[in-house]
């Protein structure tokens, strides 16, 4: 058989055509396949990818919204706040002991701040850790050094990171404990913070001005006794009998007296034998002289040799309030000349000679409210009247030290040294009787009687501050708390100082909020854990001494100390130019405006501050460096 191979070949051509297009039709058939299985994955990818960014912010919305709400409702966000935009829903809420993954959180201050967004089946999660202080107190201490310029060191154990506003001398810290510094190359392995520094904190005292503002009368068993005022005219008292009359006469010396200096009043002496002979004790010169010394104590000498000097006080007692004052001489001593205001050191000089002592040798009488110039009872004065009132004035032929100064605020006639004391509790007549020897003092011109309330003195006694009006036990004069148990929660408020000693104990949750000096003694035991603390505050001086304190202290008077181990647990704020911590502990946290004095015996460790979210304590929250986590 013959085959025409020229028409095969065109028809095997004409198969090979239709076949190579039919296996491109397929071979694009699939391609357009995936091609479209790939876009509509992209595009799903990409929806997921924008849903994905729309729930991270709305959980960083969400963070923002409870970080907001932290200063106003921190506990709406223990039950959780949930808000919803562009079809997602946030929802934020704090967790007050452990982290996202169930680790427990280090402080009992710290909370943590979570916040979730979702949208559909979309969701993203953020959280920060929040701590109810500003950064200052994360540190366990914090020094502002202001005013001071001294380098920061101590042999004390220091367990935690600690920041100074100046330079290092030799430190003893603990493994792993960093010293951050101010200074860009500090000295004994300090270490250069970084920008921005960390600030000193801001401190809100309005809480504590408004209670304080609030004191009328008291609570409690407060009694009241006679005392005298002077209207600043011409009115005034002579001493009877007691002179000086030799030069260097006075060696050692104490005046103590209760003073009240209305906030138009002052003007010269409580006790005067002349400042240019002896000396002047002085409350509240009005404030017109050029170097405007008014408004405070005075405690003007003359000296056998070196002559007049003039010291005063560094706080001002023109406030309308009682004070308890002490005016000390001591020839003996480098500090020869010291004034005490309720209580603490206010100021001390060093401007005689050590054993040069008071007095010309020219005959004085004394006065009490007008300036001496009398070689004779009742005669020459300078005429510049007191306007104020006091009580209880005294005068010793000796030098009180600083732990016996709180005894002068009762005076006992068995004491030795005492040359006179003017109870002025008489309660009417121009007698001022001595009820040490015989050196009575006769008022002149008319100054009026009245009462003031004594010392709120509690001995041996539970107290439920519960059971009083507003759970507040509140007096304007001193309390004094001897072998007491206190029970809160509550407030104790004075417009004097605060004392609670003897072994006192106060329960959790009570608010001891002092104007003037607030001292802790005598194995007392002050809180009962850091969740179950106190706060302390004074506008004076806070002095701790031997005792166990939980809770929060605020300082903003001349000096803080803690002594004779003390362990304090928590917080301490401090405005106070001297911070001394003395052969004590603090377990927590120390933010100081100036340097701090830390003897070789205490230590100072990082530990849990009181939670004070949303509580009016005068801080504001913050967020933990480093704490912000997406997850």
């Amino acid at each position: 058989m013959k085959y025409d191979f020229n028409k095969l070949k065109k028809s095997n051509n004409g198969v090979v055509f239709m076949a190579s297009t039919l296996g491109i039709f397929i071979l694009l058939s699939f391609f357009a396949f995936f091609l479209a299985r790939f876009s509509a994955t992209e595009t799903r990818s990409s929806s997921y990818h924008v849903m994905d960014i729309k729930a991270r912010n709305l959980s960083l919305l969400g963070l923002e919204h409870g970080m907001q709400s932290l200063k106003y409702s921190y506990n709406a966000l223990l039950s959780s706040m949930s808000g919803r935009l562009n079809n997602g829903q946030f929802l934020t809420s704090i967790d007050e002991s452990k982290y996202e993954t169930g680790l427990a959180l280090p402080y009992e201050h710290f909370s943590l701040l979570k916040s979730k967004g979702k949208i559909s089946d979309v969701e993203r999660n953020v959280r920060v850790v929040v701590s109810s202080y500003p950064n200052a107190f994360n540190l366990v201490f914090f020094g502002n050094n202001q005013n001071t310029g001294s380098v920061f060191s101590s042999g004390a154990s220091i367990n935690g990171d600690i920041y100074f506003n100046g330079d290092y001398g030799a430190l003893n810290l603990v493994s792993s404990s960093r010293a951050y510094s101010s200074l860009s190359n500090p000295s004994n392995n300090g270490i250069f913070h970084g920008l921005p520094l960390v600030s000193f904190p801001d401190f809100d005292r309005s809480y504590y001005d408004n209670l304080l503002s609030s004191v009328s009368g008291s609570y409690g068993s407060g009694g009241t006794e006679p005392m005298i005022s002077f209207d600043g005219s011409n009115d005034y008292a002579a001493i009877q009998n007691l002179k000086y009359t030799e030069p260097g006469q006075i060696s050692k010396l104490t005046v103590s007296a209760w003073v009240k200096v209305p906030l138009n009043g002052g003007d010269w002496s409580i006790v005067d034998f002349d400042r240019s002979e002896y000396y002047s004790c002085i409350a509240g010169i009005r404030n017109t002289s050029a170097n405007g010394e008014g408004d405070f104590i005075g405690f003007h000498t003359r000296g056998v040799s070196q002559g007049i000097h003039d010291m005063w006080s560094t706080t001002s007692i023109r406030d309308n309030k009682w004070h308890h004052i002490v005016w000390v001489f001591d020839s003996e001593q480098l500090y020869e000349k010291k004034i005490y205001i309720d209580g603490q050191l206010d100021s001390q000089v060093n401007y005689y000679n050590t054993n040069v002592k008071l007095g010309s040798g020219t005959d004085r009488y004394g006065f009490l409210a007008d300036g001496s110039e009398a070689n004779s009872y009742n005669a020459g004065r300078n005429k510049i009247y007191y306007q104020g009132s006091m009580d209880q004035v005294s005068i010793w032929d000796r030098a009180f030290s600083a732990s016996e100064i709180s005894s002068l605020q009762n005076i006992n006639t068995n004491s030795s040294g005492l040359v006179a004391y003017w109870p002025m509790n008489e309660g009417s007549g121009v007698t001022l009787t001595d009820a040490a020897n015989n050196n009575n003092a006769i008022m002149v011109n008319g100054p009026t009687w009245g009462t003031r309330t004594t010392t709120l003195s509690f001995s041996g006694q539970t107290i439920n501050l519960t059971g009083l009006n507003q759970s507040t036990l509140m007096s304007e004069s001193p309390i004094t708390f001897d072998n007491c148990t206190i029970i809160g929660p509550g407030k104790i408020l004075s417009t004097g100082s605060i004392t609670i000693s003897g072994g006192s104990q106060v329960s959790g949750y009570v608010n001891i909020i002092s104007e003037g000096a607030l001292i802790i003694s005598g194995s007392c035991i002050v809180g009962s854990s850091i969740s179950s603390g106190c706060v302390l505050y004074s506008e004076s001086n806070i002095n701790i001494n031997g005792s166990v304190i939980y809770g929060l202290a605020i300082g903003i008077g001349g000096e803080f100390t803690l002594s004779n181990n003390t362990n304090f647990y928590g917080g301490i704020y401090t405005e106070s130019y001297s911070v001394n911590v003395d052969a004590s502990n603090i377990i927590g946290s120390l933010v100081s405006k100036n340097s701090l004095n830390l003897t070789n015996s205490s230590s100072l460790s990082k530990g849990s501050l009181p939670p004070i979210f949303g509580l009016p304590y005068g801080f504001k929250s913050s967020v933990v460096p480093g704490s912000y986590l997406e997850y």
